[in-house]
């Protein structure tokens, strides 16, 4: 299993790497005249982007997990329930 993990990190580092050395070498990249203060937002809205995500991530895997979010009831008042929110 993380021999499987370690392998498709790599090829993803290697395909971004390749990607990067493309535009690189293309010249598609312009140069970026933005101050410390851009920056620095900016690598503080890429920070929480990625905190969120992680977070919300794993919400949902322990919440799957610890089975919190099955059906336990599956009578007639669970379907009853469900015609009532459909219409």
């Amino acid at each position: 299993m993380l021999k499987r993990v370690l392998i498709i990190t790599g090829i993803g580092v290697g395909l971004m790497l390749m990607g990067l050395a493309l535009f690189l070498v293309a010249g598609l990249t312009a140069p970026a005249d933005m101050s410390v203060h851009g920056w620095f937002a900016f690598l503080l809205g890429a920070f929480f982007s990625i905190l969120l995500s992680v977070g919300l991530y794993a919400l949902a895997f322990f919440s799957a997990r610890t089975g919190r979010d099955q059906i336990s009831d599956l009578s007639e008042s669970s379907d009853d329930q469900l015609n009532i929110r459909i219409g």
